[in-house]
């Protein structure tokens, strides 16, 4: 066996226990078995253990990261915020949240 995921996430700065997700990523080839899940679920419990009150998500609004903001929505991620053509004209940034 190999390294099959991965997630890097951290202590929002200038905040009280909000913290980022930066990158979750598993190999094309275990897509759909729940890697995913796992890793945002194993994410989740050590930021309850640290008292985590908020979780946030950037992502695109593009039709090809339609999966990624499905994968979030069925974790229970909410959209809370939407920048107009942040990446280029016509791609907003989604800002995903969830509530600890």
């Amino acid at each position: 066996g190999g390294l099959v995921g991965y997630c890097c996430y951290g202590p929002t700065p200038m905040t009280e226990n909000t913290f980022d997700l930066y990158w979750i990523a598993s190999a094309p080839e275990v897509r759909g078995q729940g890697i995913g899940a796992g890793l945002i679920s194993a994410m989740e419990a050590d930021l309850r253990r640290r008292k985590a009150r908020i979780i946030r998500v950037e992502t695109s609004a593009t039709e090809a990261y339609g999966p990624t903001r499905g994968f979030y929505a069925s974790m229970k991620y909410g959209e809370e915020a939407r920048i107009k053509d942040f990446y280029k004209q016509g791609d907003d940034l989604i800002i995903l949240t969830k509530r600890m």
